[in-house]
This record gives structure tokens, sequence and C-alpha cells, in this order.
């Protein structure tokens, strides 16, 4: 008995790494990109519109070309989140949700990010370690109906790639169960991002093993542009108002 364990563990064991080699070599791995440590939460909140979305996942050489926008919203929650999170438990008179709340405070950070595209809104609450910023983890999408957009929906992880002032590159995994993994460049005001921008992002996200060939490049008609902009702020600010009232505490 002990000589067929002795033979069927290491065989075990042995499907176990290959298994494990395949997931961790795998483009869908939702690996640790080494995103921006450095990074100023204040100054990434707000508007941002898209550029250019690079689909990783899929190494068809394609590029597109939309006349939509996508226009991103980044705001701190960490306050109304860690309020929704002090609920009194007997006997503690407050005082141990009071060391709890500012534990969390001192650790994690609440991010709150609307994505908006053709008039359709999702909303992501992300979660970051004070010590890396650059790394968030999300959850389901929240709000906006039953629909996917044209990347489709995911909870994973958000990894900041590029955060200058003025333009961001965020990168967004999921590994199961569609295997998602995309980057997207924004901007502070829509299509202002040089030749040399993009291509400087390119070769940054080519560097981390991300290929940049199959591209979808989005608020490029200009009328239409700034029309959709404008619209997607009142989308956005209408879509941020009942998320942030549910967390008041009257």
């Amino acid at each position: 008995m002990k000589s067929v364990i002795s033979l069927i563990v290491p065989c075990f064991l042995a499907v176990l790494a290959v298994a494990d080699d395949e997931l961790t070599g795998s483009p869908l791995y939702c690996q640790d990109l080494n995103p921006q440590s450095h990074l100023d939460i204040e100054q990434i909140m707000g508007l941002w519109y898209g550029s250019e979305i690079y689909t990783h996942h899929d190494n068809e050489e394609r590029e597109l070309v939309y006349n939509s926008c996508v226009v991103i919203h980044l705001g701190e929650v960490t306050n109304e989140m860690i309020t929704t999170e002090r609920s009194p438990r007997p006997g503690e008179y407050g005082y141990g949700n009071t060391y709890r709340g500012r534990n969390s405070r001192q650790n994690y950070r609440y991010l709150k990010l609307i994505w908006d595209e053709r008039e359709k809104t999702l909303e992501y609450t992300m979660r970051l370690n004070a010590s890396r910023r650059g790394f968030w983890i999300t959850s389901a999408p929240q709000g906006g109906g039953p629909f996917e957009l044209e990347h489709g929906t995911f909870s994973g992880t958000v990894q900041v790639m590029k955060a200058v002032g003025d333009h961001l590159v965020l990168t967004f995994c999921q590994h199961f169960p569609s295997g998602t993994l995309f980057s997207i460049v924004l901007s502070r005001q829509p299509n202002t991002l040089t030749f040399e921008d993009i291509q400087s992002v390119r070769n940054l996200l080519k560097r981390r093993g991300l290929p940049t060939t199959n591209v979808r490049k989005v608020c490029r008609n200009g009328s239409r542009r700034l029309e959709g902009a404008f619209s997607g702020t009142i989308l956005l600010l209408l879509a941020t108002l009942p998320a942030l009232r549910k967390f008041l505490v009257i």
C-alpha cells in the first residue's frame, strides 16, 4: 500500500505543478504587473476620458475607431464605507467601533469607479491597501441595469500602470470565469494625447508582457465627442448621488 501511495503522490504533485505553470504562464492570469507605487490618490480623482483600450488576451491585430466616448469618474468613498462598518456591538458603547474604524482608515482606502459609455453606466467599488496604492481589488459592478459594455463586466483587480498629470493608464484583470484582461488609456481632456504619449504607454505595456495590437480607439469625433462628454458628465453626477446617499448616516 505504501508503495502505491509513494507512486501516486509524486504523480499528483507533478500534475499540480504543471497546472500551476500553465496558469501562471497564461496571459489571463492576474499577475502582479508592478503597478505604480508612488501614487497621489487625490490627484487622480475626478473625470477622465478614454483614448485607447487594449484587449491583451486576444492577439489578433485589430484597430477599431469609435465616435462614442468612454468617460470614467473616480471618487474616494473611504469615510462613507468605514461609517457603514461601524455599527455598534452589544456592550461596546462605540469604543471598539472607533478603534476598528481608525484602523481600517489607516490600512485601507475605498474608491468608487463609474464607467460611462454610450449612455450606459457601471459602478465599481474598489479597495486598496494604503501601503500599495496602485493595486486595487474590485467587486462585481453595481447599478446601471443588466447590460454589458464593449469590454464586458468584470470583478477582479485594477492596476495603475501609469499616472501623470494629464493621463492615466489602468489595467483591468479578471481570471475567472471569463478571463478578461484589458487596459485603458485616459486623459483629462478628450482626444488630447500626443502620438508620443500613446507610444510611451504602448511601450510600457509591452515591457510588462501586455500586447497592444488589439486596440479600440474612442472619442474620435470632434463635435459628437464634446456632446457625449457633456452628457456623460451629467449621467455620472446623477449616478453618483444615489450611490453616496445610501452611505450617509442621519
